[in-house]
């Protein structure tokens, strides 16, 4: 069985086929990857009490800048992680959708076929 979604790519429209196995093995796909980037936002949160620099001013510096590019800054690895997390998550929305329409379909058409009557 095949999952048939219309997916709209560059303002064109595009077949996306998909194994209904192959979509359940990218759900998990997406939430192992989900779970690996909300671990390393946990380490890099960490990061973000880092120490150790010294108290010269450039050291002080230093350390802030290591402490902004892990967490707080606008481009902090934290902010990254976040923005991952959010396509994968978007990803197995999508993927799931095409799970449920590939059931919705496959019902629809066991229902059509149960009301076709047999000539004798």
């Amino acid at each position: 069985m095949s999952i048939h979604n219309q997916a709209s790519i560059g303002g064109g429209s595009e077949s996306f086929y998909v194994d209904k196995s192959v979509a359940g093995d990218l759900l998990k796909a997406c939430d192992d990857l989900v779970a690996e980037f909300k671990a390393l936002d946990a380490e890099a949160r960490i990061l973000s009490r880092m120490s150790g620099f010294g108290t010269l001013a450039s050291g002080l510096a230093l350390q802030k800048k290591f402490q902004d590019k892990a967490f707080g800054g606008s481009d902090s690895l934290v902010n990254a992680l976040e923005s991952h997390i959010t396509v994968v998550d978007n990803m197995r929305a999508y993927f799931q959708k095409c799970i449920d329409n590939a059931v919705t379909q496959e019902r629809t058409n066991v229902d059509q076929l149960r009301n076709v009557e047999i000539p004798n």
